[in-house]
C-alpha cells in the first residue's frame, strides 16, 4: 500500500511540474516575449522607432499602449540587433510584417552598414523575442 501512495505522490507531482511548464496556471499576459499573442494585430503600428499596439489586460480589458523601440533596438553594421540603442537614427522605410508560418511579428528597415556611405541593406528582427504585454502595457524583457 505504501508502494502506490508513493507512485501516486510521484505522479501527481510529476503532473502539477508537466503543467506548469505548459503554462497552464500562469498568466498568459505574463508569458516573456509573444506580445502579439495578446494585443490586436489589427492595431499594432509603427511610427518612427515607436511601437503602439491595444493590448489586454488580465481582466479581459484592452488598453493602447505603445514603446519606443530606440531604446532597446540598434544598428548593428547594417543589421537590426537587440541591446543596441537608435537604430531608427540610420535605418529607413522602417514597418512591420507578421511571418506566415509562424506569426511572429518582425520591424522590417532599411539600415546603413557601419562603413558603407549612402547604401542600405534590408533587415529583420522578431519583435515577439522581447516584447511583452504586461497588463496591457507593453515591456522589454
Amino acid at each position: 500500500m505504501k508502494k502506490v501512495w508513493l507512485l501516486l505522490q510521484v505522479t501527481m507531482v510529476f503532473l502539477l511540474a508537466f503543467a506548469i511548464s505548459l503554462n497552464f496556471f500562469v498568466e498568459r499576459a505574463m508569458a516573456t516575449g509573444e506580445f502579439s499573442l495578446t494585443c490586436d494585430n489589427e492595431k499594432i503600428e509603427i511610427d518612427g522607432s515607436t511601437l503602439s499596439a491595444s493590448c489586454e489586460k488580465r481582466n479581459g480589458d484592452s488598453q493602447q499602449t505603445s514603446i519606443d523601440l530606440n531604446r532597446y533596438i540598434g544598428n548593428l553594421d547594417g543589421t537590426l540587433s537587440w541591446g543596441d540603442k537608435d537604430f531608427s537614427k540610420t535605418c529607413k522605410n522602417i514597418g512591420l510584417a507578421q511571418l506566415l508560418s509562424t506569426k511572429q511579428l518582425i520591424l522590417v528597415a532599411d539600415c546603413q552598414p557601419a562603413v558603407g556611405g549612402d547604401s542600405y541593406s534590408p533587415t529583420e528582427i522578431d519583435l515577439d523575442a522581447h516584447l511583452a504585454n504586461i497588463d496591457g502595457t507593453l515591456k522589454y524583457e
